[in-house]
């Protein structure tokens, strides 16, 4: 997965894990998929007046999500081992797990400093991003072929710097040549359909929807509350709203959301960001991944590079379950954790909890 920042045109194609974790994909296909560029090439006054259209272009699922960013986290060193009974394994993993570093002294993660000191230093770049689980910054530079070959061992130094300040040796650097998109010419079909898109905003405004998408077999989605209960009304507005661009027969389909989940997501994806930037930056963590679901309650996942054949393999699991849970259960974090039970899977290399 690789994770944006800035104006980066990086990929995010997303692969089902197992059947116990799924990806947070794009659900558009292949509407999506043709009509996408025509809405990047909005001017940015126009991506400003209809924000929830391009959101709802790229809608994904709420059943799973995989976050992958970086805010620094702090557990004490005393934390690590808690109890006086502590077995002769687990104290020698232990051992050997550095702590982590120190949380809300640095609150950029590792990504927007890469970009923030690239900007400093006046360097003309398109974007700065992360894959997993390949952990490679992606960093593409805008100009002539000449400017590139000429900035690119820089700016790679330059990251490396930063990276090695933060002691994250779990990241390699690649520095590309950014190329500009070719349009590629779409039907009338879906030229029409992002008409209609554009104008189905206004019932975003009037009836402050969360969402409008267009799926295949001419459905259009719109996402409201669940408290919501003038369906019958929003449905003639859109309706109306279509008639006006089309013949065309569209239905209207509700999805209704759980505001109180939704808020939960929200949190939780960002105590996922704060946990996971240590983890997945320093080789001794043995993190390769991380992600979570609130559904049916907060999970976080972790998955390690050990097999559970691998020595003290599942005592390693265990005892990064621990700083976990003594983390979120720190002063720092009550106010995003809030009294949600939650749970802590670690994943083997295999996929297979090994916790």
């Amino acid at each position: 997965m690789r994770k944006q920042y800035e104006d980066t045109d990086f990929d995010s194609s997303l692969k089902k894990l197992n059947s116990d974790l799924m990806w947070k994909t794009k659900q558009k296909q292949e509407l999506k998929n043709r009509i996408l560029t025509d809405i990047e090439n909005l001017e940015s006054q126009e991506r400003n007046k209809h924000p929830i259209i391009l959101t709802r272009i790229k809608k994904v699922s709420l059943i799973r999500k995989l976050a992958y960013s970086s805010i620094a986290l702090i557990i004490l060193f005393g934390l690590f081992i808690s109890s006086a009974f502590v077995s002769p394994a687990m104290a020698k993993v232990a051992s050997k797990i550095p702590y982590l570093g120190q949380i809300f002294e640095n609150k950029n993660n590792i990504v927007l400093l890469i970009s923030e000191e690239l900007r400093a230093k006046g360097y003309k770049k398109t974007g700065v991003g992360v894959s997993f689980p390949k952990k490679e910054i992606e960093i593409a530079i805008q100009g002539s072929e000449k400017y590139f070959n000429d900035v690119k061992s820089d700016v790679d130094d330059i990251t490396k710097d930063i990276l090695k300040s933060k002691g994250y040796d779990a990241y390699t650097v690649k520095v590309s040549r950014y190329t500009e998109r070719v349009d590629v010419p779409h039907s009338e079909e879906d030229k029409k359909q992002l008409e209609i898109l554009l104008s189905l905003d206004k019932a975003s405004e009037k009836y402050k929807l969360l969402g409008i998408g267009i799926l295949a077999q001419k459905i259009v989605e719109v996402e409201i509350p669940d408290t919501e209960k003038r369906t019958d009304e929003i449905e003639q507005y859109v309706q109306n709203i279509i008639q006006l661009k089309t013949n065309d027969q569209y239905t209207v389909k509700f999805k209704k959301v759980n505001m109180k989940k939704r808020e939960q997501e929200g949190r939780w994806s960002d105590i996922l960001d704060t946990v996971s930037e240590d983890l997945l930056g320093k080789k001794d963590y043995n993190v390769r991944m991380v992600g979570y679901s609130v559904h049916p309650e907060p999970e976080i996942q972790m998955f390690i590079t050990l097999s559970r054949s691998d020595e003290n393999a599942k005592a390693f699991a265990q005892q990064l379950e621990k700083i976990i849970d003594d983390f979120l259960q720190s002063e720092q974090m009550k106010s995003r954790v809030k009294n949600d039970p939650y749970h802590i899977t670690i994943f083997d290399k295999d996929d297979k909890i090994i916790n």
